[in-house]
């Protein structure tokens, strides 16, 4: 009969970074022109269905000259902005935290220095 060693647990993180490097850093342009045209395209997407909900709302059809009539409220124009800048800060998380902590140790070094 054959022994077995005991294995071993597997890492289950990247060494040495936290995040492993996908991309090159050429690439990296080019993925975020791609994301925000996506990120476009989803905004565009969620104005146009809450344009029909609104219709929809108001006992209207759902036929095109009925949606490409309805005028847009004030209230319904915030509540998309509001909508709109939640998706930025939901997609652009990591950038923005990344953005966060390299200021805040930039300003922590000066203040350090001073």
């Amino acid at each position: 009969m054959e022994q077995t060693t005991p294995r071993k647990p597997r890492r289950r993180f990247a060494r040495g970074q936290s995040r492993p490097d996908y991309l090159q850093p050429s690439d990296v342009d080019a993925v975020m022109m791609m994301l925000v045209a996506l990120m476009s395209e989803v905004s565009a997407l969620r104005d146009r269905i809450d344009t029909h909900e609104a219709v929809a709302d108001l006992g209207g059809s759902a036929a095109t000259a009925a949606i490409e009539a309805y005028e847009l409220t004030p209230e319904r124009q915030a509540a998309r902005e509001a909508n709109r800048e939640a998706m930025l800060r939901r997609v652009l998380r990591v950038i923005t935290e990344e953005r966060d902590a390299a200021a805040f140790d930039a300003a922590a070094l000066a203040e350090a220095v001073a």
